[in-house]
Parts: structure tokens; C-alpha cells; sequence
């Protein structure tokens, strides 16, 4: 898990320390003060799991560099990781990270430690190589991460590969999900373009709608399927009645492309590439996923990403967006029973949220000009008489989005 990060010289957050809950940490705060900020900053950890892009230029981007200091718990043993990274955000104001600098400091619990500068990306084959599962993702490597892992295994003992991997498997698995990536579900494709290549499967684009459409269909292709089956018994008929039936048809296509090398010598490679179409039935119609409403665009892919994702974290931004109360309070119940099996943080303006959580979990978020953004559990904004108050209050009065909207935390939503 998660135990802690430092996140420095990011958009809003100076120097801003949040020390997670191990299953469910709920931000509180008013507009601008930085909740959104936070969670893509931890985002980062998955980005630094990925492949870099290869652009041929960035000079006409304006990077930042931030620092995100982690500190993660593997059973009862703690490793800290550091990186600098250097980032611009793009139109969609998305991060785009151009290089980084990483560092690992193992802790024994003897007291004694092991440093490495591994990067996070090819991480997790380390544990796959020892286990010789994982090898043809390694194959694919490029040359200089294959050194690097080659490199490791001879100069870091077992327990710091099986650690080291296991983090980096945890980051590969973040997710994020945020409304604003559905919004108007006519943008979305209506059907998804997917290369081949033996056994593999990619998707051509990855776009937030056909993103999301591409894991439900890989959930649906998947020998293991039980989530899958469990996120349609709760979206379907005997559930929540958003649905019927999801399908996906699938038509096999191909093409041909030649290349010229030296000597005039032509080279021939046919690509097959597999046109999947998503199919929603909802009654007797069969709509495309373009036809979906947005609130129901929006929730189907908050339950994927709470039931079926294979995900080991998961931050939500916003999930009140385009939800009605009465099925938000379904949510909310699905959201505490995951936590305990997935670390779950989530950024909210909703007092009727706050309802449905406990004390615990909350984190108030604030903005100073000079401190930027300070997130600070709720039992630490509060003298112990305050706290008694409260407790007393939740007891025989309320609940806690109540005691917010009074103004009892601070800022009201």
C-alpha cells in the first residue's frame, strides 16, 4: 500500500505531505484547493511504469520539474521511493513526462538499508524473470531497460527484487478515473480498432472513451471473467437496471504495408487488425456506446473501474458527478467494500458523501498563497473538545456532510 507522499513544486502542491489511509482516504475541500492536483500528482507513479513516448522534439514545451517523494508499506517492511520529473501538460491538460530520476532506499528490519537507482518502468519483470513468467514482455524491452534489469538482478540481494517488483507492479496498477474524462458520450467511438499480433492485443488509440470500452472488452475476452460477470449482475436487470447486456462484435480485418530498403529490395508486412463494435442493450434496443446518456456513460465506467479493473489503487475524482442520490449511495457502498481490497482516495465537493463515510477517512484540503496545498486529516483541524463535539454530534444529531454544510470543518461545500 500507499503509506505516504510528498509532492513537491507540482502545479499547486509546494511542498504537500499526505499521509493515506490504508483503504479509503476521502479529500475535502473547497474549488482551487488542490484535491484534483493531488491525485494526478500520484498518477505519476503509473506514468513512470510506462514505456517513455518517443517524440521527436519537445522544444516548444514549457516543462516542470516536480518531486514526488513515496514512502510504501510491503508487509511490515517500508521502502522509500523518490523521483524528479520533468513534465508539460498537454490541450487536454493531460501530464506528458519528458524524463525522470529515480531512487529506491530498502529498509530492513534490522535497520539496515539498500539503495538503488532503478527506474519503475521494467520493474516489475524482475520478479517475473526469477519466476520465468513475464519473459516475453522482457524480450520486448527495449536494449537499455533489458541491461538495466540484467544489471539488478547481480547487484541487488532477492528480498530487494521481490520488493522492488511487487512496488512497481502496485504503481502499474493505479487507476484514475475522473467525470470529466466521459463527458459527452458523443464523442465516443463506435467502434474500436485493436492490432494483433499472435496472442497480443493493443488497442490503436487511447482516447478516455475508447479507453474505457477497450478494458471491458478485454474484462469480456478474459479466461478469468468473474469480475466482469459480477460488474454486469450489478448494472444489469437484477441490479441496478442501467442495462441489459453489453456484447461485442468482433470483425477481422487486414491490410498490407510495403517498405523499400537498400538495394530496392521490397519488404512486405500484413498487419490484421481486429474491429471490435460494443453493443449496449437496453430493452429491445441495441445502442452504440455514442448513444449512452452521459450519466449513464459515467457510472458504467466508475463500476468497471470499482469491480472489475484488476487495479490495486484507484482514485476517483468527483464520483457525485451526473449521479443521482439514490444511486450514489449504491456507489458509495460498493466504494467502502473494494477499499478493503484496493487502496481507494477520492476528491469530492459533496456533502452527501461525506454522509456515507467515517471521520477517519477524511482529509480536509486547503490552499495558502505561501504553503500552496496542505492536506491535514479532520482529527488534526481540531482541538479535542472540537473532536468530542463532533463525535457526540454523529452520535445523536447527524452525520458528518451535516456537520460540513454547518461549516463544523471549515469550509462549506
Amino acid at each position: 500500500m500507499l503509506k505516504k507522499v510528498v509532492i513537491e513544486n507540482y502545479r499547486s502542491c509546494l511542498r504537500t505531505s499526505f499521509d493515506c489511509h490504508p483503504n479509503l482516504s476521502v479529500l475535502i475541500g473547497p474549488n482551487s484547493s488542490g484535491k484534483t492536483n493531488i491525485l494526478q500528482a500520484i498518477m505519476l507513479l503509473n506514468k513512470m511504469t510506462q514505456e517513455p513516448e518517443r517524440r521527436p522534439s519537445y522544444e516548444d514545451a514549457i516543462t516542470v520539474g516536480s518531486r514526488i517523494k513515496s514512502l510504501f508499506l510491503f508487509g511490515r517492511k517500508e521502502t522509500r521511493f523518490s523521483a524528479t520529473v520533468n513534465t508539460y501538460t498537454n490541450a487536454s491538460n493531460n501530464d506528458v513526462m519528458v524524463k525522470s530520476q529515480q531512487k529506491w532506499l530498502f529498509m530492513q528490519l534490522n535497520g539496515k538499508h539498500v539503495s538503488s537507482e532503478f527506474p519503475l518502468f521494467g520493474a516489475s519483470h524482475l520478479l517475473g524473470r526469477m519466476k520465468e513468467d513475464h519473459y516475453f514482455h522482457f524480450a520486448r524491452s527495449s536494449m537499455y531497460y533489458r541491461h538495466n534489469i540484467i544489471r539488478m538482478e547481480k547487484e541487488l540481494p532477492k528480498w530487494a527484487i521481490i520488493r522492488l517488483s511487487n512496488i512497481a507492479r502496485f504503481c502499474e496498477g493505479i487507476r484514475y478515473y475522473g467525470a470529466s474524462q466521459f463527458t459527452n458520450p458523443g464523442a465516443c467511438p463506435v467502434s474500436l480498432e485493436i492490432e494483433t499480433e499472435g496472442d497480443r492485443r493493443r488497442l490503436s488509440r487511447h482516447s478516455g472513451h475508447a479507453r474505457i470500452l477497450y478494458q471491458m472488452y478485454s474484462a469480456y475476452k478474459s479466461e478469468n471473467s468473474s469480475r466482469y460477470n459480477q460488474f454486469l449482475n450489478i448494472v444489469g436487470p437484477d441490479g441496478l437496471r442501467l442495462i441489459d447486456r453489453i456484447k461485442f462484435k468482433e470483425v477481422l480485418t487486414s491490410s498490407v504495408e510495403y517498405s523499400v530498403r537498400v538495394g530496392g529490395k521490397v519488404k512486405v508486412h500484413r498487419l490484421h487488425k481486429l474491429l471490435v463494435i460494443p453493443q449496449f442493450q437496453i430493452g429491445k434496443q441495441k445502442l452504440s456506446p455514442n448513444q449512452l446518456s452521459e450519466g449513464t456513460f459515467k457510472t458504467l465506467a466508475l463500476l468497471f473501474y470499482i469491480i472489475t479493473e484488476n487495479s490495486t489503487a484507484l482514485l476517483i475524482e468527483e464520483p457525485e458527478v451526473c449521479i443521482h442520490h439514490g444511486l450514489l449511495s449504491s456507489i458509495l457502498e460498493l466504494i467502502k467494500t473494494h477499499s478493503r481490497h484496493k487502496q481507494m482516495i477520492v476528491s469530492t465537493h459533496s456533502d452527501y458523501v461525506l454522509d456515507q463515510v467515517n471521520p477517519e477517512n477524511v482529509f480536509r484540503i486547503t490552499f495558502d498563497k505561501l504553503s500552496g496545498t496542505i492536506v491535514r486529516h479532520i482529527r488534526k483541524t481540531m482541538t479535542s473538545k472540537e473532536f468530542s463535539a463532533l463525535r457526540e454530534y454523529l452520535d445523536r444529531v447527524g452525520n458528518l456532510g451535516e456537520y460540513w454544510r454547518e461549516g463544523g470543518l471549515g469550509d462549506r461545500p
